[in-house]
This record gives C-alpha cells, structure tokens and sequence, in this order.
C-alpha cells in the first residue's frame, strides 16, 4: 500500500465520488444485516419462544455491546492495517456471522450470531467516515456525509422489504443466510474497487492514549455524542420496532408490514438525509452552528408527526395520509445525519478523525442501540397486562421524549461549536 505521508490526496473526481458509492454500499450491508432481525422478530419470536425484551435484547445490546467495545481498537487499527483493508474484513466477518443467525435452533444460538455481527461492523463505519473526510473538502463534506449515511435506509429499508419476502416466501433462516452470502461476495469487489483512494493527508506521532485524551477535553465532541445518543434510543427503537407495531396494533400482515415499512425508511431516509446535507452545507459556510441548530429543529418537529400516527384512533399507517406523514416523520428523524458528521469532523484535527469517529459511535451506540429496542421491550412487556397487542405501540410512543433531549443537547452544542471548530467550512 502507498505510504500516505508521500501521496497527495484524490480530490474531487469521478474515481473520488466512485470510491464513495462503494462505501455507500458496503454502509447499506452494513445496515441491512443489522436491521433484518426487525422484520423477521415475529416469526423468530413464535418459533424460538423469545418475549419482547429477550427480541430487543438481541436488536440492541447483543449487537451494540461488543460493536461499542471493539470500535476505538478497529479505529487504531485502521492506521497501521489501511483503512480499506479493515473495512473489507469487517464486511467479511459480520455478513459470514449474520449468516450464521439462519442456523440458530435457540436464543443462546441467535445471541452468539448478533456478537459475531458487532465484532465485524466495528471495523466499518469509522473508517468510511475517516476516508471521506480525507477525500472531500470541508465545504462539501457534509454532503459527503449525507451521501455515505444513505447507506441507513437504503440498508434498512432493503433489509426490511427482502427480509420480509424471503421469509414469506420460505422462512426466516433463509433470509439470513442469504443476505449475509451476498455480502461476502461483494467483499472483494470492494477491496479491489477502493483500495488505490486509502491515503491521508495528515499524521500523527502523538501516542494514541494522548489523542484519546485529547479528544476527551473536546466539549462539543461529547455533546455531539450525547444529542445523538439520546435521539438514537428512539430512532433505533422505532427502527426495530415499528413492523411488530403494525403488525400487533394494525393488524398488518408480514409482507404488508416489510413492504409499507421498507417504503417509509428509503423514501423519508433518503429526503431526510440528502436536505439535511444540502441545507447545512449552505447554512454552515455562514455559521457553524446551522450543523446543530438544523437537526435540532428537525428532531422537535418529529415529536407530533410520530405521535399522530401512533395514537389518534383510526390513523392508520396504511392509509394515504398515514404513509405520508409516517415519510415526513422518518425524512425529519435522519436529518441530523450529514450535518452531525461533518461537525464532528470539523472540531477535531484531522489525524483524529477516524478516533473521533469511534468515540462518537461507542457513545450513540452504546446507549442508543445498545438500550433503545431493549428498554421499549421491557416497557412492552410490562404493560402488556393492562393494554394487550397496543401495549408496545405504548412504549414506542413514550420513547418520543428521546427527540426532545437530543434537541436539547445539540442548542447546548450551539453555544461551544464555534469556538472548538477546527477548520473553516470554506478551505481545508
């Protein structure tokens, strides 16, 4: 591999936006392996016997705990490994472990393949975002961003709808072993694809414990982490259980369910993050705040468009007005995902980005994957006596509050942003 203290960085170019759009799509596996089980909980749940929390459990902290672990070593490892290198790994292990989950006869069997799925996406995002950010200037980075994070509903969404047909069509376990063989074939194609894009501008022989520590006294790094860890307790939660919610409480088939579902995460996913990237990008080369100020914005006005959905009687998902404001809401909840991670990237020195990054995704996924789908099981079980098959629509709709604390601490950010920012939005 080309020593990248010696090479010039690829700049703006259509083998730069190339190597992008193979990031993009290692990111859609990334996430179709980690959201299938949503769609596929209720059959799991009736053939292994599973409540609602043991369900959440494996969508959240069986995945999220050894993925928050392993996130800052993969992050160091990117350094001296090559970025691409890890990443192609990282693919190779988590599509071979969500493979492995069609072949589990137990929860014990099903938890074990989630672990396997953690312990390679934690080589995955971190890196894809160090990438970028060394491959696109600063005034397009947020739409760089938002490009890559399309990967969130193309992933889910495309994992929710083939999921859903594969199992009507034969069973759960065939849908897990088939998307997870389609990643490990894609594997090599992507390594062969990206690999000449893997240099950095910038080193750092600073120990990696002084960076770690550098990082830690970054106030709107953490406040970034936090904003997003909170509002991801929801937006994770209603990721995961939102089809069993259409499923219980409007009575929605399988099929019905993964297709109006699948259609809700890629058309809101993709209107959501794109503006959101767009709109910040132009606001945030006259203030940097506009990469807060717009997501927060975004999060408050998700509070009502969900609710309405979830709680006034006879507004059902599958009418036309219930779809679309079920579009707006999902557009509004990924809004903070291009803006947020260019922010990141700019209050930290460029050696930092890749470690940055894992920090920031040890926090959000830690307590918002980590907690979110588990927490709302719990809340579903516990209610269940009083309120039957609407008793996790219950949990999910008081899980809302998460938007507004997320709003919260991204004003906060408002307030440190500008004085931590490390670059102009303008010039590198």
């Amino acid at each position: 591999m080309t020593d990248p203290t010696k090479r010039a960085p690829i700049r703006q170019g259509w083998r730069t936006h190339a190597c992008l759009v193979l990031l993009l799509v290692v990111y859609v596996f990334n996430f179709v392996d980690r959201q299938i089980l949503s769609i596929l909980a209720q059959p799991i749940k009736a053939e292994l016997n599973l409540t609602d929390a043991q369900l959440g459990w494996l969508g959240g902290f069986a995945f999220a705990f050894v993925y928050t672990v392993l996130g800052i070593p993969a992050a160091l490892m990117a350094q001296k490994l090559g970025r691409v290198r890890l990443i192609t790994a990282a693919l190779l292990v988590w599509s071979a472990a969500t493979a492995a989950c069609g072949l589990a006869t137990s929860w014990f069997n099903l938890a074990l393949g989630r672990f396997g799925v953690g312990v390679g996406e934690a080589g995955g995002v971190a890196p894809s975002q160090s990438l970028i950010s060394d491959l696109y200037p600063p005034a397009h980075r947020a739409r760089a961003m938002a490009v890559f994070s399309l990967g969130v509903p193309l992933g889910s969404g495309l994992g929710i709808m083939f999921g859903g047909l594969l199992a009507a069509t034969f069973d759960w376990r065939h849908a897990f072993v088939t998307i997870g063989l389609a990643g490990v074939v894609f594997a090599p194609l992507f390594f062969f694809g990206t690999r000449r894009h893997d240099v950095q501008t910038q080193t750092d022989r600073v120990p990696a414990l002084d960076r770690l520590h550098r990082l830690m006294r970054n106030r709107s790094l953490w406040l970034i982490s936090l904003g997003a860890s909170l509002s991801s307790v929801i937006g994770y939660g209603l990721m995961f259980w939102l089809p069993s919610v259409f499923m219980r409480s409007f009575k929605a088939t399988l099929m019905s369910a993964s297709f109006s579902f699948g259609l809700i995460v890629l058309i809101g996913g993709a209107i959501g993050i794109l503006s959101g990237g767009f709109v910040a990008d132009r606001l945030g080369a006259k203030s940097p705040r506009a990469f807060v100020l717009v997501p927060a914005a975004a999060y408050l006005l998700c509070i009502p468009a969900y609710g309405v959905v979830l709680m006034m009687p006879g507004f059902a998902f599958d009418t036309g007005a219930g779809f679309v404001l079920l579009i707006l809401a999902q557009a509004l909840g990924l809004v903070w995902m291009g803006p947020v991670l260019a922010s990141l990237h700019h209050v930290v020195e460029a050696p930092d980005r890749a470690l940055a990054s894992a920090v920031f995704l040890f926090i959000t996924n830690l307590i918002g994957l980590g907690f979110g789908s588990w927490i709302m099981g719990i809340i579903s079980d516990y209610l269940s006596y009083n309120y039957a098959a609407n008793a996790l629509k219950m949990a999910v709709t008081g899980g809302l509050v998460f938007y507004g604390l997320g709003a919260g601490c991204f004003l906060l950010t408002a307030l440190t942003l500008k004085s931590d920012w490390k670059t102009s939005p303008i010039s590198d």
